[in-house]
């Protein structure tokens, strides 16, 4: 029940998303999601009370490492949602975050699970009157090293970053999500072409609008294609935005046509556009789970969510100034996903999203924390363009040059350096869940070897 009620607290803002005639499904997902995700919390609790009963003095050590591992399950397969992991939290210390340059964000949770072993132990101590001075050294040690991070990731963030500036222009259009239609569409094709043609006069680098920012199967749209390409010829700058996108299926297909949720580019002179279709989908709110395996309940099961298909292209967007690595919304989330996209030559992360539908909640506020720790991770700047907000501009450090409220109808400038990644994480990825997984591993052998050692001690002594 405790690790139920946790993971609510994380995902309440779920309940914010009132689409006409499905909010029991939206009320009753939100709950067994929490059950689902409390698992990983009631998975934790057990493995503590073990290590703490078999490693008294080692576990300090080894749950964080066993803390990281659930944390990096919880990205893996078609039920994924790594949501608000403990290493977020640093975002608010930015020096201290640096770490992640180097660890991933996977460091960051271990240091924070760590810090608080500490203090259980200190507590532990005080309560059963143990002498404490070894436990105080533990935990002095760990402040030194947090200040000795801290100085080290000051120092990184005032290194000037090289290369050509890239302006650019984000627009938050605002538009109801669930009042979407052709109504809608028309305005927020007149908001976009008038603040485009509005902001032109600053002679920005590129435009970025949100996910779903034209929301129609836009490449089957001679007419806005034709409109599109007019005002970017115009204006002179490329234009990165969301829309939906359908391809005749291949034969023997279940359907006739595969959607996708897919964003695009268009650049001046060119009349075709680029798209990228999202690799990444919601579990249930935008593909079924486990869809390629034949499971005849999944496939009759409707829960009043979208069938979009996963897309398969890696795509990296160039321009004459930049080239952009694309991510919808949810994919900014998973940390190697990103880092993977970017060593393809990407020097800009462009995250467009709509999280109009968590309302003025926690939701929209984790999800920009997110988005900045992949900026941190890979050296990378980001800029980040959500339908009602929050949008905004990250320089590599995680920084925030400007961003916009929620629920407002504007636009943000402003300059980014496009930078290749230069990080150790870049560069070897998750190799610190690989290092927790040789402490867990090494902690099950010693644990072995000893249980191993007793019952043999044991059965000799019967023997004798």
């Amino acid at each position: 029940m405790f690790s139920t009620t946790a993971s609510f607290g994380q995902y309440y803002w779920l309940l914010y998303d009132k689409a006409e005639g499905l909010y029991h499904l939206i009320i009753l997902g939100t709950i067994l999601l929490s059950a689902f995700m409390g698992l990983f919390y009631l998975a934790a609790a057990l493995l503590f009370r073990l290590v703490y009963r078999k490693f008294s003095r080692l576990y300090i050590f080894i749950f964080p490492a066993i803390w990281v591992l659930i944390d990096y399950f919880r990205t893996l397969g078609d039920l994924a949602f790594p949501w608000a992991f403990l290493g977020y939290t640093f975002t608010s210390i930015l020096p201290l975050a640096q770490l992640a340059s180097i660890t991933g964000v996977w460091g960051l949770t271990y240091l924070i699970v760590l810090g608080n072993m500490l203090v259980v132990d200190l507590i532990h101590c005080y309560h059963a009157n143990v002498a404490q001075a070894q436990k105080w050294i533990h935990f002095g040690s760990f402040l030194v090293f947090l200040m000795i991070i801290s100085l080290w990731g000051g120092f990184r963030m005032k290194k000037t970053v090289p290369g050509n500036p890239l302006k650019t222009t984000l627009l938050q259009t605002n538009i109801d999500q669930f009042k979407w239609g052709n109504k809608s569409l028309d305005t927020a094709f007149m908001i976009l072409e008038h603040t485009i043609y509005e902001q032109s006069a600053q002679n920005p680098d590129l435009f970025v609008g949100s996910e779903s920012a034209l929301l129609c199967y836009i490449a089957r749209r001679p007419d806005l294609n034709s409109k599109i390409q007019q005002i970017i010829d115009s204006a002179r700058t490329p234009f990165i935005f969301g829309s939906l996108h359908w391809d005749p299926a291949p034969s023997g297909s279940q359907n006739d046509y595969h959607v996708y949720n897919s964003a695009f580019l268009a650049q001046p002179g060119k009349k075709s556009l680029q798209p990228y279709h999202k690799m990444k989908l919601v579990p249930f709110s935008e593909a079924m789970p486990f869809k390629n395996i034949n499971i005849p309940i999944l496939s009759r099961l409707n829960l009043g969510g979208a069938d979009f298909q996963n897309g398969t292209d890696e795509v990296v967007y160039s321009t004459t100034k930049t080239a952009a690595a694309p991510f919808i919304c949810y994919e900014s989330i998973f940390p190697d996903f990103v880092r993977k996209r970017l060593a393809r030559g990407a020097d800009l992360i462009v995250v467009v999203t709509n999280d109009g539908w968590f309302g003025k909640s926690t939701g929209p506020y984790h999800h920009l924390t997110m988005s900045r720790m992949r900026s941190i991770e890979n050296g990378v700047p980001q800029v980040r363009c959500a339908n009602s907000g929050i949008s905004a501009i990250i320089d590599k450090y995680g920084r925030i040059d400007g961003k916009t409220g929620l629920y407002i109808r504007t636009s943000l400038s402003g300059t980014v350096t496009p930078g290749k990644p230069d990080t150790i994480y870049s560069q070897w990825g998750d190799w610190f869940v690989l290092f927790c997984a040789l402490i867990v591993s090494a902690g099950i052998v010693v644990l072995f070897i000893k249980t191993a050692t007793a019952h043999w001690a044991k059965n000799r002594e019967r023997l004798s």
